[in-house]
């Protein structure tokens, strides 16, 4: 009777030790995207930022002649 108790103990400790690999991996998933995305918006607001510099000078320019 004791060694199925410890059998079961043992397997709901092997269930929650899976379970909670697959949350850290879940996790790890979602940092990676997210740093993806950071990465991807950074590189877009910088793009946005060179056209405003550049739009600025041409209207500067304009204004001059």
């Amino acid at each position: 009777m004791e060694r199925e108790v410890i059998n079961l103990q043992d397997k709901r400790i092997e269930r929650l030790l899976v379970s909670i690999s697959a949350m850290i991996a879940d996790a790890i998933e979602i940092a990676q995207k997210a740093k993806a995305m950071s990465a991807d918006s950074e590189e877009k607001l910088t793009l946005a930022q060179l056209e405003l510099e550049n739009l600025y000078i041409q209207l500067e320019k304009s204004e001059s002649i």
